[in-house]
């Protein structure tokens, strides 16, 4: 796949990006041209200064702030990103999620791993739904909505068995007298 002239564009912007958050951003990620080329390295970068901002945003976070300054920072982020809100927020749920199952199929043992991933999963069909009606109640679009209703009983299975598994760990504690 041939790099294009936006492609390199974008790379040097995320390098420069990098570069001012003292992140030592090599041009090249260890293989990651192997992986998909030009739109595997873009994506590459973009993740790293996405972990970048994150540190940054989580060490900014600690802050003592008032409700609304802290909503105001959160709309800011919100806008910045140029996304519908909704649509940036279950995008943000299945990345930050995305590492659960592969947790919870390494402690196959232990359910709150995947409890977790099991509320990730409703979580995000939830937020799938949440974005594919938006608006529908309000206008009475009930076609809209019970399109969405195969959905929501998969949202509610799931979150079920995430509530089923931490009910087992509790149990568990329970045996033990805690």
């Amino acid at each position: 796949m041939e790099s294009t002239e936006s492609d390199d564009v974008a790379v040097d912007r995320l390098v420069a990006a990098l570069g001012a958050l003292g992140e030592d951003a090599a041009r090249r990620g260890n293989g990651i041209d192997e992986l998909g080329g030009p739109a595997a390295h873009r994506a590459w970068l973009a993740s790293a200064l996405l972990g970048a901002v994150q540190a940054e945003a989580m060490a900014a976070d600690r802050a003592p702030l008032n409700r609304d300054a802290r909503y105001a920072i959160w709309q800011r982020q919100l806008d910045a990103a140029g996304v519908a809100q909704v649509e940036l927020i279950r995008w943000q749920v299945r990345r930050a999620c995305a590492p659960l199952p592969a947790m919870a199929a390494e402690q196959a043992t232990d359910p709150i791993p995947l409890a977790a991933g099991q509320a990730a999963e409703g979580l995000q069909a939830l937020l799938s739904v949440m974005v594919a009606t938006q608006g529908a109640i309000a206008a009475g679009d009930v076609p809209r909505l019970a399109g969405q209703a195969a959905k929501l009983r998969e949202a509610r299975k799931v979150l079920r068995a995430a509530v089923d598994n931490t009910e087992l760990l509790l149990e568990l504690l329970g045996s033990v007298d805690i």
